[in-house]
């Protein structure tokens, strides 16, 4: 179909065909071992040898990502990078990567295409991995993670959901008790027929077509590698049901025929040849409705279609051609009871007279069927699980304390020095001040005398040095007032309008770099068209 086309189209190309997501839970997912426990563990889940990760996508991740620089080391973003960031996202995206009291994280892992079965062992692997990195987890003892823990409960817990896991967990619970809804449909359909019969001789013979069905047919399907899926698993009691149907009707033909005076060969003749065109015919229609499913597009379908058929054709052949000689074989030892019944002209009975010799092994038989099928239900796995609901309290980083910065020594008050007179139709400059030089705080030495990088540093370098000031000088002067004013950026264009607080930075570093403040004053002027 035009669906499943669309939906293979996108596998292709987006080379996943599921998502997995992973809850992580914790006092506060911006803490430190919680960032680093997430990016470790995206990290190794992305490079898997046998790529059945494609991608993943969570803050912490995302944001490495941006941070990483080609053939430098991976490193995990810190609590302030991914604090930030938080405050930063739209709340539509941070809704689903974080809860908004920071207490969950959500990590998104992009499987590729697997079946079920595939996808159990990277879900499991994938599990193992997360508790053994939460338990390497080397917490410190005054951590907020730590803050108000219940009894038993995890500094930080991480819980696989989505999708997969409840495709996963489906299936899981259908093949646990694949067997066993197998097994129990036998003994009921086999207790219904002891009782019905009141012979477990006949109940038995009656299941044989049974028995070679759903054998085969796992014969088959373990030859033919099909994969188990949640509509496959339940084949085994629809097609109990269906075979049961074929065996009553030839061998309830069979008794008729043989009370009615025949003998064995020519009773199973005479049912056979009979009632065998009719549910011939009936099992024919079966096999091909179920056949149908075998070209849907859809797997599950397909693989359910080609079980069913298999089993009811297997069915039907035991029932024709397996179950006569079987009839003629067991009646003529004697072990149906039919002797007895011999009453041409009157009603058949499916059942042996009582008290007979078939009523004690009926007893028996029934009370076994009984006992199997308690005991079968009682093995199976029929817990409904529990949901454990673990919260944490919401706890805020602590907030780091700043690292004090070292302040240079006061500089003595300056000597205002008034700025040249600007000549006539000229604009009006902003005064400026520059303070007396009291000996430099950086050395010009260290500076080489050639102008700094940047867009209008070589302009600045040409105004100083114009002014007669040292290029190495000049040099320290335009560096150290870009790292004062945050950046050439922020500096220059305050220089252009005249502003007297960068104008004074200016004076200021020129002064630390050990400038005349004569000829600081002709450059500032200068510049300022003066």
């Amino acid at each position: 179909s035009e669906v499943v086309a669309d939906i293979e189209r996108l596998e292709s190309e987006t080379g996943f065909a599921t998502t997995l997501g992973v809850i992580v839970k914790a006092n506060n997912v911006y803490d430190q071992n919680v960032i680093d426990l997430i990016h470790d563990f995206t990290i190794a889940a992305e490079t898997r040898d046998d790529g059945a990760v494609v991608a993943s996508s969570s803050l912490v991740n995302a944001l490495a990502k941006i941070i990483d620089i080609d053939g430098a080391t991976v490193i995990a973003p810190t609590e302030v990078d991914i604090a930030d960031s938080g405050d930063l996202m739209p709340l539509d995206i941070a809704r689903v990567l974080v809860s908004p009291d920071q207490t969950a994280a959500q990590i998104n892992l992009r499987l590729a295409p697997a079946s079920l079965e595939q996808r159990a062992v990277t879900v499991d692997e994938l599990k193992a991995d997360l508790a053994t990195r939460i338990a390497a987890l080397d917490i410190e003892a005054d951590s907020i993670l730590l803050t108000d823990l219940g009894p038993d409960q995890e500094a930080v817990t991480a819980t696989p959901a989505g999708l997969a896991t409840v495709g996963i967990g489906l299936l899981e619970n259908l093949s646990s008790n694949r067997a066993a809804l197998t097994y129990l449909a036998l003994c009921l359909v086999g207790l219904f027929l002891v009782f019905r019969f009141r012979s477990f001789s006949r109940a038995m013979l009656a299941l044989v077509p049974v028995f070679l069905a759903v054998g085969a047919s796992s014969l088959i399907v373990g030859l033919l590698g099909i994969e188990l899926s949640p509509l496959t698993t339940v084949s085994g009691p629809l097609v109990i049901a269906t075979c049961t149907e074929f065996s009553v009707l030839i061998f309830g033909r069979y008794l008729e025929e043989r009370e009615s005076g025949l003998s064995p060969r020519e009773a199973s003749d005479t049912a056979a040849g009979r009632t065998g065109r009719a549910f011939f015919t009936s099992a024919v229609t079966t096999i091909g409705g179920f056949a149908v499913l075998m070209v849907s597009p859809l797997p599950l379908l397909r693989d359910f279609g080609l079980i069913v058929t298999l089993n009811v054709a297997i069915a039907l052949l035991a029932a024709l051609v397996v179950m006569p000689p079987m009839m003629v074989w067991v009646d003529s030892k004697g072990w149906l009871g039919t002797a007895a019944q011999s009453n041409p002209g009157q009603a058949v009975k499916l059942a042996a007279p009582m008290p007979s010799d078939q009523t004690l092994l009926a007893g028996i038989g029934a009370v076994a069927f009984a006992a199997a099928g308690v005991g079968l239900y009682a093995s199976a796995d029929t817990s409904s699980g529990s949901a454990d609901t673990v919260s944490y309290a919401a706890v805020a980083l602590p907030t780091p304390t700043p690292v004090p910065t070292p302040t240079p020594a006061p500089t003595p008050a300056p000597t205002p020095t008034p700025a040249p007179t600007p000549a006539a139709g000229d604009p009006t400059p902003t005064a400026t001040t520059v303070p007396e030089e009291e000996g430099s705080l950086l050395d010009p030495a260290d500076f080489p005398d050639e102008a700094p990088a940047g867009t209008f540093a070589p302009a600045l370098f040409g105004l100083l040095t114009d002014a007669g000031i040292e290029g190495n000088a000049a040099h320290c002067t335009i560096v150290t007032s870009y790292e004062r004013a945050g950046g050439e950026g922020i500096l220059v264009p305050n220089l252009l309008a005249g502003d007297a607080a960068s104008l004074g930075l200016v004076a200021q570093a020129g002064v630390d770099c050990g400038v005349d403040p004569v000829q600081l004053q002709a450059a500032i002027a200068a510049g300022l068209g003066g």
